[in-house]
């Protein structure tokens, strides 16, 4: 979790308040801030704006831009792979910046790949059922190139429903 001077706003256990919970809560009050989530060693941050999650991520695994741009068949194996090598001689460029500069990809197939991760992100963090949360109150820009601005009911109704065909027995 991103180390902040700001006291918590909310902190609790989610053995008692799940996630969808939570972030129900901070969509009535209309909170802007940061939602920190934490299970073990992993981390997950969302970051609200009215209430409406705009922006996620995560130190654990999850897919990323560059395999979901691969996966939907738009951009190739060595694309993704020479902007994984200019991203590390050139540390905080995105993915997708440079493979629009490269023109493997288009803005348009960045921002939704970016938008599926993120989604993703959520999702995941739907099903938690241990660990600990604070939110803690910040200004309402996050600095992030893309952000998501999703109706919070449907993200949750969506993530669940995933949860329960992934439990379902397969025939």
């Amino acid at each position: 979790m991103a180390d902040e001077v700001a006291a918590p706003a909310l902190t609790g256990d989610l053995a008692h308040f799940v996630p969808a919970e939570v972030l129900q809560l901070l969509q009535l009050a209309q909170s802007t801030g940061r939602l920190e989530i934490a299970r073990g060693a992993e981390r997950v941050e969302l970051y609200l704006e009215r209430g409406r999650p705009v922006f996620a991520r995560t130190s654990g695994l999850r897919v990323r831009v560059g395999e979901v741009l691969r996966h939907r068949g738009l951009v190739t194996d060595a694309a993704v792979d020479g902007a994984l090598a200019r991203q590390r001689s050139e540390p905080g460029r995105r993915i997708g910046a440079l493979l629009v500069e490269a023109g493997a990809a288009n803005a348009e197939q960045v921002r939704d790949a970016v938008h599926e991760v993120l989604r993703r992100i959520v999702y995941g963090v739907l099903l938690w059922r241990e660990g600990a949360f604070r939110f803690v109150p910040t200004p309402p820009s996050v600095g992030e190139d893309i952000q998501i601005d999703l109706d919070l009911d449907r993200l949750i109704l969506e993530g669940l429903r995933l949860a329960d065909q992934a439990r379902a027995p397969k025939a």
